[in-house]
């Protein structure tokens, strides 16, 4: 890859490559400078510091994790069919990332209050597709927390993809979370 031609998008999409395979000590300039075949100084040319970077790193992998299936979900017109689809996403993808982000998170305070706005981010779309199905405010609040802690617990499962659910049964969970109490 030309120096000319490296973008920061480049560095970022490494940077989760290499923090998905490696985990976050893999994040550093030198390192990752090697693998795209340039200097250090093209770091520093798209990033002002390590730290700036770690943010990016962090905001890239909330788009690419999450930005789309949110959006989709919150322009929906059927709220059931959005949960059901968002729970089919959710429950059935990105273990390595997200564990890797999330071991992270337990070592760099930055990360942590990174990946808390996220999850509240998430959890708030799925609080607002039960409300928009009639659950109560107080009820989705709660119901919409269980529904993350529950697929995030799943992925922090030694060998989450061996712990999955089919599509019927999501779905029938889906419905379920709109069940009167």
């Amino acid at each position: 890859m030309e120096t000319a031609s490296l973008t920061s998008d480049d560095w970022l999409e490494l940077a989760l490559a290499e923090l998905k395979d490696y985990g976050y000590v893999a994040l550093k300039a030198q390192p990752l400078a090697k693998k795209l075949n340039v200097t250090r100084g093209s770091f520093y040319h798209h990033f002002e510091s390590l730290e700036n970077f770690h943010a990016a790193v962090i905001s890239h992998w909330s788009d690419r994790s999450s930005g789309q299936i949110i959006q989709t979900a919150q322009t929906a017109n059927d709220c059931h069919k959005a949960l059901d689809e968002l729970l089919q996403k959710v429950l059935n993808s990105g273990e390595e990332l997200e564990r890797a982000v999330r071991s992270w998170s337990t070592v760099q305070a930055s990360v942590a209050e990174a990946v808390h706005r996220v999850d509240q981010e998430r959890i708030k779309v799925a609080e607002t597709l039960l409300i928009d199905g009639g659950v109560s405010k107080s009820a989705a609040a709660v119901r919409a927390k269980l529904l993350y802690w529950a697929a995030i617990g799943r992925l922090m499962l030694p060998f989450p993809a061996n712990n999955r659910l089919s599509q019927d049964e999501i779905s029938d969970f889906a419905t379920l979370m709109f069940q009167d109490q």
